[in-house]
């Protein structure tokens, strides 16, 4: 895996300074260039100041309020099973067949909420737009695959990402028989991989785990096209420890996750863009993007 990357800093004020100075200087000011420059440093470094204090209130607030909807979440989801167990209605075939890998959904289309969960979504999503705003990363693309001439050892995507929170259906994993899920994933800015890694928590279980092999093409400064490729399963067995299956090309496979949606009464967001999405925010350990479909997602770094 390539290195962790470099990160532009935050433009200062270099322009607004000279302007002053040289307004300054026409009307004869008795201020020294040097007595200036002092001051300016000063202010920019306090308001330099103050904008990192706030990044960090909002990033506080965000993993805050990503760890709330993840544990009320879960909440539902256990009430959901306990209801099911006492009204002893257990899964169809049909539900289990659909649900191979355990994910609510296989399409990209919004996870199913209640209204609690849909009000601590919003809360998210607040402070997602909120903080993208203070994005300190201009070109969260560069790097990728040479992009914008740089190597990619210097792509601040680069690394393992722990996913904090998401809205998407077919990223959203619920304690089924396999146990729980550890979904977390690895880039390759050089070889130009997004890995989605899902690991179940069951040892009893044949599928120990999976992983979703998606090559990523970047469009601009802030958008990467996503084109999947293959899914390769983890299995507990001595013989036949891993299975690869290749994936269809981007228009089959997103009418089958269409149908597959609607056949489960599910309503896809459909975008005539394809898979891909829009970077938000990139840092040192924190990583937000919107698909084209409209979902949001929240990566904190590992390594």
């Amino acid at each position: 895996m390539a290195s962790r990357g470099t990160f532009p800093r935050p433009r200062g004020h270099r322009h607004a300074r000279l302007f002053a100075v040289l307004g300054l200087l026409s009307l004869g000011t008795a201020w020294s260039f040097a007595s200036f420059a002092r001051a300016s440093s000063v202010g920019a470094r306090a308001t330099e100041g103050t904008t990192s204090s706030s990044t960090t209130t909002l990033k506080d607030d965000l993993l805050k309020r990503c760890e709330d909807f993840k544990q009320k979440q879960t909440e539902m989801w256990d009430l959901m099973d306990d209801e099911a167990e006492t009204e002893k209605v257990k899964k169809s075939k049909k539900k289990d067949k659909a649900s191979l890998l355990e994910a609510e959904s296989f399409a990209a289309q919004r996870v199913q909420l209640s209204d609690e969960l849909q009000e601590l979504r919003a809360k998210c999503v607040e402070v997602i737009e909120e903080l993208a705003e203070k994005n300190p990363t201009a070109q969260p693309t560069i790097g990728w695959r040479g992009y914008a001439g740089e190597p990619p050892k210097n792509s601040p995507l680069n690394g393992t990402w722990e996913l904090l929170f998401t809205d998407a259906a077919d990223a959203t994993f619920k304690k089924g028989k396999r146990g729980s899920a550890k979904t977390f994933q690895e880039i390759d800015a050089e070889l130009g991989w997004f890995i989605n890694c899902v690991d179940f928590s069951n040892e009893k279980s044949k599928l120990r785990g999976f992983r979703v092999f998606v090559e990523g093409k970047a469009l601009s400064d802030d958008e990467i096209e996503l084109i999947f490729r293959k899914v390769r399963l983890l299995r507990r067995s001595r013989f036949l420890p891993e299975i690869t299956i290749p994936l269809p090309g981007p228009g089959l496979l997103r009418a089958i996750g269409r149908l597959f949606a609607r056949s489960k009464g599910g309503k896809v967001n459909e975008s005539n863009r394809g898979a891909g999405f829009k970077l938000l925010y990139v840092d040192d350990d924190l990583r937000m993007h919107k698909t084209f479909d409209g979902l949001y997602f929240v990566q904190r770094r590992l390594h």
